[in-house]
């Protein structure tokens, strides 16, 4: 089994998949006390629900960022270490890559976009899958005079609720998208030396 992790906004999310990625089970929560209080115990409650032990876990996929940097924190030392005690291999996604990746099919450009604070966006650029424009941050304003309302563009937004005609939220839970993403990329991490992408 293959468990996910996402600790990257204001929710988390922890998703089991099979070995063929198909998912098994997923906790999905929205602003709750601390992460760091209730990750663990969400994990093992889904592995108790499911009736899977814990050493059937056979990977570990966290994400990586940007994003909370306290959250990431978490969701980073929480897959190390699980990693560690069980002697499985840890990987991991980019925030925006794994939410492309489920738009790769779109018939234009997916900008994946994050609200990072302080008036600020984080976002790529991406067409037929590939990516076009690396990691940038902008303010918000700016970013939507460059993309909102224009054709041929999707954008996929986390935490900025711009209510335009071609702006929605990712739709499925980004510990589902990102496991998936990064175990088929195989973007396999060093469990001690793996840190997340802080934004600040």
């Amino acid at each position: 089994m293959i468990l996910c992790i996402d600790t990257f906004s204001d929710n988390f999310s922890v998703s089991l998949l099979s070995p063929n990625m198909k998912v098994i089970g997923c906790i999905d929560l929205l602003k709750p006390k601390p992460f760091s209080e209730i990750l663990l115990t969400e994990i093992d409650q889904l592995l108790k629900k499911l009736s899977i032990r814990k050493t059937e876990v056979s990977k570990v996929v966290v994400n990586k960022g940007p994003g909370s940097n306290t959250g990431l924190r978490v969701g980073a030392i929480t897959g190390k270490t699980i990693s560690y005690t069980l002697s499985v291999p840890l990987y991991s996604y980019v925030s925006l890559d794994a939410i492309a990746y489920g738009y790769r099919h779109f018939h234009g450009k997916v900008i994946p976009c994050i609200n990072v604070g302080k008036g600020m966006v984080a976002y790529k650029v991406f067409e037929k899958s590939k990516e076009v424009q690396s990691l940038t941050f902008e303010e918000i304003d700016s970013f939507k005079d460059r993309y909102l309302l224009k054709e041929d563009i999707l954008i996929v937004e986390k935490n900025l609720n711009l209510q335009a005609k071609n702006s929605i939220p990712p739709l499925v839970p980004l510990s589902i998208l990102g496991g998936i993403y990064a175990v088929e990329n195989d973007l396999l991490e060093d469990t001690f030396l793996f840190e997340p992408i802080y934004h600040s």
